[in-house]
């Protein structure tokens, strides 16, 4: 690869970046439906023509918008030595702290995929996969050491619960800077999670 064609391309990558962090923005704040790829190009500074050359469509750009990024302190830990107990908090805490690194992504994905089923079908098929954690706990189901559960729909009520908590905090203090995921809510899911609250 030339020079030329290097310096081309990473800023065509930046571009591309460019228009995903733009597009996410407005469909986290504005939605989907009420955000045009005429005001996306627009705010990213680029042609439509631009926007067109990156994203076939307004849906695959969608689908860009949601790809989670990922989180260096996760993933690091030898799940097969926990204990039960311990790997189901450990489990916990990474998936909150996933979704609160990520809440513009997760936050589209619930809002959107009821009008835009597409949506929740597409992640699920091109970009959603299962962190170690995940498969420890389905290893230890198929082994007969968990209850058997549908680990995506347990995800989906856990990361539906946080968002709408974390709404909650917002709607009632605007003020409130969320820089780290708040200790009572922490605190609440992984007792919900754990049964602790009703033995």
């Amino acid at each position: 690869m030339t020079e030329v064609q290097s310096v081309k391309k990473k800023k065509g990558t930046l571009t591309k970046e460019k228009i995903i962090k733009t597009a996410r923005n407005l469909f986290y704040k504005k939605g989907y439906d009420a955000t045009t790829t005429a005001i996306i190009a627009k705010e990213a500074g680029v042609s439509e023509a631009t926007l067109y050359k990156y994203f076939k469509s307004k849906m695959t750009l969608l689908l860009s918008t949601v790809e989670p990024e990922c989180i260096p302190f996760m993933e690091n830990k030898n799940y097969q030595l926990l204990t039960n107990q311990e790997l189901l908090s450990v489990w916990t805490n990474e998936l909150i702290d996933k979704v609160f690194y990520n809440r513009p992504q997760y936050s589209i994905i619930f809002n959107e995929s009821t009008k835009h089923p597409e949506l929740s079908e597409q992640y699920i098929a091109n970009i959603y996969s299962m962190s170690n954690a995940d498969l420890e706990l389905v290893n230890r189901m198929d082994k007969g050491d968990l209850p058997k559960i549908d680990l995506i729909l347990f995800q989906v009520g856990i990361i539906g619960s946080f968002l709408a908590m974390i709404t909650h905090m917002q709607i009632y203090d605007p003020t409130i800077k969320l820089e780290k995921v708040p200790p009572n809510i922490r605190n609440t899911l992984i007792c919900l999670i754990e049964g602790k609250f009703f033995v």
